[in-house]
């Protein structure tokens, strides 16, 4: 767009723009921080552009020395190009000779040298653009103020982004001949061109005769080249070579081309790599599809600007196969490459135009600062801020330089250090003691500086540890109390070679070293930063830690690593000749074989501060015995224990416990001596009846071999009086039963008789002679003879004094008995009888009286004392039923959204169809109308009700449609509106939904939030009964048979034995109640179904929610107790939570709760959320709510 009249309507800008450059020209040069800098890549050689804009340098001399060291051989600008303020007519600019691409945009403004060449430019990029503030037009080529005769750019043949200004530059000719269209590639972009002044222009000389339309100046060299306008429309409005339609350029070419690959490009659209243009630049990693792995790519390059390289430039970083000023989060800079953080990354902190006492704090614990830093004379003294519109911004107060000490931290400056201020207190750098690198990727315009510290009060450096200067100069001017800077060998630091080193007007150095402002002796010739050994650069003899010292040997804790550096011992050691705890000398601890350890391993113990080892049996130890105890183990995985519990020895893992003792495990929660086998197994000693066992007692079933005898399945020391002893089988066997004592099975084997001997032939007072044992004399022998000596009660042939005859006296006494028997028989049956009679002669009365009276029933009664069961159930057809949308899927069937529309009647009710599925058995049925029962039967405020039934061949229940749909989702997607009083008016309603079941003996089973369906923001009720169960009025429990279970949400004994009672239901409801406290977070998230049993029988409980008090959390607890019987009532739990509910803010803690945070919500837009989801009917029934139809208002 050409602008040669109607000059009044760019007065407006003109005024804003002088305005402008007037407030530019106020501003120091040095406020203003630079890039600078080049790298080298071949053939081309990229330097870092500036960020100036319009200010005015403080230096003109100095900003012309500048621009021109900076783009002198230079082929790429990466940034913006800005000469501005060259107003000496003589001044030379071949040093933009080489510049063939900038990336940012071109700023000429207050240049008056006649002609101003650019012969080799081909593209501006237009990546930054340059927009007055009066104006929102972004130009990528920007004239301004300017004298010149001619701007020359013969060779430019693109502009991508960004629009082309002229704005009142006087002499300037041969621009408006220029066709911009066939430079600017942007849509919106256009050319503009202002003259405001009152002379005329001047009058400006033809363009060449051989040039084909517009120039850029005289003769044929200056002639406007074409690529574009002139291209065959097969070009798609792409560049050419020639007019006709296979002269098209690559898409990838950019400002023209000499033929049609991508190697004949004049310029790069998108990137350049080693003469080819590309779309990207080769990937760092290329897969690799035989063994499906990444794998380095050799022809790999990063994309720098437009250009691919293969290294980035020392001042950036590498980064996912780019070229970066600084690492995205997440990320940190090592090595010149962006690494992820181990663990949380050091903390990065921005850099600042001026520190002031304002934000000084802000760099507390940054190890990186990204950008500059700059200390100047108002961050000590503080200043008023004034914003650009002339306004007052904030006040900062005065500072002293020891609040400084925030940058202790600071290890890296991706910019520059600049110190401009003085204060008395502030003498050196110490407060950046730790700062080892500075990179400069911004520089300062005076020098391109990287340090620069000029006209402060510092005495000396002091940069002990900085290593490192990757980019930019260094100066240090015009500080009269500075010492130690002449000395330093710069080049150590600096690693950028197009950068010098400005060291002038410093304190001198005869002052420096009558003061003793010297470095020590122990730094050699490379400099100090500061007095004394920690200062040096490099160290004369030895390094220790930082500090120089002339021997190892002085320093008794540290080794010589090698000829320069001494080293600190292992923290183990006392003295040492290398590295590590094996190089120890003398220990400071305890040594193990070569290594000096501060505790002896678990299998070895200290002797004298010697590690010795253990005794095989043991696991750790204290000394070298093998029981447990002081000297001994300090536990053993086996140990044969004593009588008293102590330990005898200990064994190997594998051994077996030795003849005599039997195995047995320990238990973990074994106190007193066995504490220390806890876990692990033992040896007991077998019963002293047992010589081997597998098991403490005598019975055969742990005692495999008898020490003494065996009687029968037990061991015994010895046979008891009525046995005798089989030495060969070790075996005590019963004597004869008439035996008292014997020597063997039969009654001539007895010692002594319970009844009577009978002597065989010889005299019964000779102890040889044989008998045997009776209960009764037999005939041939009749007569007792009772004798008080050895020979006892026998039987004889011959009367003798103090006989009986046996036969007659045992014939009566057995008569006897007999007959008490048989009377005591015949009394108890007569009085069984008479009972028996009685009783049926009373049954036969009752049954003649309820033939006489007409109640006859053959089944007896059985009263239970439960009331009947009066609730309604309505029965409704399939016709007045029409299903919507489904709105969940069930075990047994899918729940609609729907209208019931009652026969007969004009009302429509929004209800939700639950429909048990067309593929469900007889049992599932049977299922479905248990549960129809169950909520028919119920009749509370937070309980579900049904509506009706359906009996079709489709069973249906219809209840009333809850449109907020379940209190999990709306948990989860209101957690920013929900407030801790509507938390717990929630919690007491449903303790009371459940305190209701509780009293009807109801067991609910699945208790959730996700089947607690939300009506209103303030009103919640339960349901989903389909696990409900009715208890029996003479049992507590259900026992349910098998299927499938909410693990999650169910207590113990439910998972384990499948019983369900009303605490199991306690259990749920707690479990639903941290669900809502976490916002509907999923209990047990991260743990596996099949392992939650083993966990909470272990005591794993669900952890405190963060916005939870304890009293909450305490109660939640409660529920959650192993023992049912412990669990609170459904009662007591109504009463807890309503207590909570009327101080919510004092057990719930949610940041900027406000009680009644809740959506909102009116019973106009419950009416309009339920019409939404109630499927749309003809007809003219009007929308009735379930509870206004089944109990109308009375008006």
């Amino acid at each position: 767009m050409k602008i040669n009249t109607a000059q009044h309507s760019h007065s407006r800008v003109i005024m804003w723009l002088t305005l402008g450059l007037f407030l530019l020209i106020a501003v120091p040069a040095s406020e203003g921080s630079i890039t600078a800098g080049y790298v080298d890549h071949g053939d081309m050689k990229v330097c870092i552009g500036t960020k100036s804009r319009l200010s005015v340098p403080s230096n003109r001399e100095h900003h012309y020395r500048n621009l021109r060291d900076r783009y002198n051989n230079c082929t790429y600008v990466d940034g913006n190009l800005e000469l501005t303020w060259l107003q000496e007519p003589d001044m030379d600019l071949s040093f933009l000779e080489n510049i063939r691409e900038v990336t940012g945009y071109i700023l000429i403004s207050h240049v008056d040298i006649q002609t101003v060449v650019f012969p080799r430019l081909q593209i501006i990029r237009g990546r930054t653009l340059f927009n007055l503030n009066v104006q929102d037009q972004q130009y990528a080529l920007f004239t301004a103020y300017s004298k010149m005769f001619t701007l020359e750019m013969p060779a430019l043949r693109d502009i991508l982004q960004g629009s082309v200004g002229f704005f009142n530059n006087f002499n300037l000719c041969h621009i408006k001949l220029i066709e911009w269209k066939e430079i600017i590639s942007g849509p919106d972009d256009r050319f503009t061109y202002v003259y405001n002044f009152t002379p005329p222009e001047r009058q400006c000389p033809k363009c060449h005769e051989s040039c084909e339309r517009g120039c850029w100046g005289e003769g044929p060299n200056n002639c406007q080249k074409f690529s574009k306008i002139n291209c065959s429309p097969q070009c798609a409005q792409g560049r050419c070579f020639g007019s006709r339609p296979r002269e098209c350029c690559h898409l990838f070419c950019a400002g023209g081309c000499t033929g049609p690959t991508q190697r004949e490009c004049i310029a790069c659209k998108n990137f350049y790599d080693d003469g080819v243009c590309k779309e990207e630049c080769p990937p760092m990693q290329k897969y690799n599809p035989t063994n499906y792995l990444w794998e380095m790519n050799p022809e790999g390059k990063y994309a720098y600007g437009a250009t691919c390289v293969k290294e980035c430039p020392e001042h950036l970083l590498k980064d996912n196969g780019a070229c970066v000023r600084s690492c995205p989060a997440e990320k940190m800079a090592r090595d010149g490459e962006c690494v992820p953080c181990n663990g949380p990354c050091p903390k990065t902190c921005p850099g600042t135009p001026a520190l002031h006492s304002g934000n000084i704090d802000t760099y507390k614990g940054c190890t990186v600062i990204e950008g500059s830093v700059r200390v100047l004379d108002q961050t000590f003294f503080g200043y008023q801020h004034i914003y650009s519109n002339n306004s007052f911004g904030p006040r900062f107060i005065a500072m002293h330089p020891d609040r400084l000490e925030v940058f202790s931290t600071v290890k890296e400056i991706t910019g520059y250090l600049d110190i401009e201020g003085a204060h008395p207190a502030f003498k050196n750098l110490s407060y950046f003691r730790n700062l080892e690198v500075i990179h400069g990727r911004q520089l300062m315009e005076s020098y391109f500086a990287s340090l620069s510290i000029v006209r402060s009060s510092l005495e000396s450096l002091e940069l002990r540890s900085l290593k490192r200067i990757n980019s930019g100069a260094v100066v240090i001017q015009q500080n009269d109390n500075i010492c130690f800077v002449s000395d330093i060998d710069w080049q150590k630091v600096q690693k950028s070679v197009d950068h010098g080193v400005v060291i002038a007007r410093n304190r001198n150095e005869t002052e420096c070293k009558s003061e003793g402002l010297v470095c020590s002796d122990q730094c050699n010739k490379s400099g100090c930063w500061g007095k004394g050994p920690d200062q040096c650069l490099e160290c004369k003899n030895f390094a220790f830690n930082g500090t120089c010292i002339a021997d190892c040997h002085n320093i008794t804790n540290a080794y010589q690593f090698d000829n320069k550096t001494c080293k600190e011992c292992h923290p183990e050691c006392r003295t040492c000749s290398g590295p590590g705890a094996d190089h120890c000398e003398e220990c400071v601890h305890v040594r193990d074989e070569k290594r000096c350890v501060t505790v002896c391993p678990d299998k070895k113990y200290s002797d004298y501060g010697i590690c010795r080892t253990c005794h095989e049996t043991c696991e750790g130890c204290t000394g070298p015995k093998d029981t447990i105890g002081p000297g001994g183990c300090k536990t053993c995985n086996l140990a044969i224990i004593n009588s008293d519990t102590t330990v005898e020895r200990c064994l190997l893992k594998n051994d077996k416990c030795p003849d005599g003792y039997y195995w047995e495990y320990v238990n973990p929660q074994e106190q007193g001596n066995l504490k220390p086998l806890a876990g692990k197994a033992i040896c007991r000693k077998c019963h002293p009846r047992c010589e081997l066992c597998n098991g403490y007692g005598f019975h055969e079933q742990v005692c495999s071999k008898c020490a003494g005898y065996k009687r029968g399945e037990q061991c015994e020391d010895e046979c008891p009086p009525d046995h005798y002893a089989d030495e060969t089988r070790r075996e005590c066997f019963e004597c004869h039963p008439e035996c008292k004592g014997c020597t063997g099975p039969s009654a001539e084997d007895c010692i002594a008789c319970r009844s009577f001997k009978v002597f065989g032939f010889g005299d019964p007072n000779d102890n040889t002679t044989i008998f045997n044992c009776t209960s009764k004399c037999p005939a041939e022998y009749p007569y007792v003879i009772y004798q008080s000596t050895d020979i006892g009660t026998y039987c004889s042939e011959v009367p003798g004094k103090g006989t009986k005859l046996t036969a007659g006296v045992d014939s009566y006494i057995f008569i006897i008995v007999a007959f008490i028997v048989f009377v005591v028989m015949f009394c108890m049956c007569i009085v069984c009888y008479v009972c028996r009679q009685r009783t049926k002669a009373e049954k036969e009365a009752v049954k003649m009286t309820r033939v006489l009276s007409g109640c006859e029933d053959a089944e007896p009664l059985r009263p239970s004392n439960i009331s009947p069961n009066l609730s309604k159930l309505r029965i409704v057809k399939d016709a007045e039923l029409r299903k919507g949308g489904v709105l969940g899927m069930g075990a047994f069937g899918r729940v609609f959204k729907g209208v019931w529309v009652p026969e007969g009647e004009n009302v429509k009710i929004p209800v939700a169809i639950k429909e048990l599925l067309k593929a469900s058995g007889a049992e599932s049925s049977e299922e479905f109308l248990r549960e129809a029962y169950i909520m028919a039967s119920v009749e509370h405020p937070n309980l579900l009700k049904l509506l009706a039934v359906c009996m079709t061949s489709q069973m249906m229940l219809i209840t009333q449609l809850m449109p907020l749909g379940c209190l999990l989702d709306y948990v989860r997607n209101n957690r920013d509106k929900i407030g801790s009083k509507a938390l717990l008016n929630w919690s007491t309603q449903i303790a009371k939904g459940m305190s209701y079941l509780e009293e009807k003996r109801l067991v609910h089973r699945d208790l959730a939030a996700r089947n607690v369906l939300v009506q209103t923001p303030s009103i919640v009720k339960i349901t989903d009964f389909g696990l409900a169960k009715l208890l029996s009025s003479d049992s507590n429990e259900y026992k349910a048979a098998g299927g499938k279970m909410p693990i999650k949400w169910l207590a113990l004994e439910c998972i384990r034995h499948r019983v369900f009672t009303s605490k199991s239901d306690v259990w749920a409801f707690g479990v639903t109640i941290w669900e809502l406290l976490t916002f509907g977070q999923r209990p047990h998230e991260n743990i596996p179904a099949k392992d939650i049993p083993d966990l909470i029988e272990v005591g794993l409980k669900l952890e405190q929610p963060a916005i939870c008090s304890l009293d909450i959390y305490c109660t939640l607890l409660s529920c959650w107790h192993l023992d049912a019987e412990m669990r609170p009532s459904f009662k007591q739990l109504v009463n807890v939570f309503s207590e909570f509910a009327r101080d919510p803010g004092r057990y719930l803690v949610i940041p900027g709760d406000k009680f009644p945070r809740l959506p909102a919500y009116t019973s106009q837009d419950e009416k309009d959320l339920i019409r939404k989801l109630a499927p749309t009917t003809e007809g003219p029934e009007a929308m009735v709510e379930a509870e206004d139809y089944l109990q109308p208002k009375v008006a």
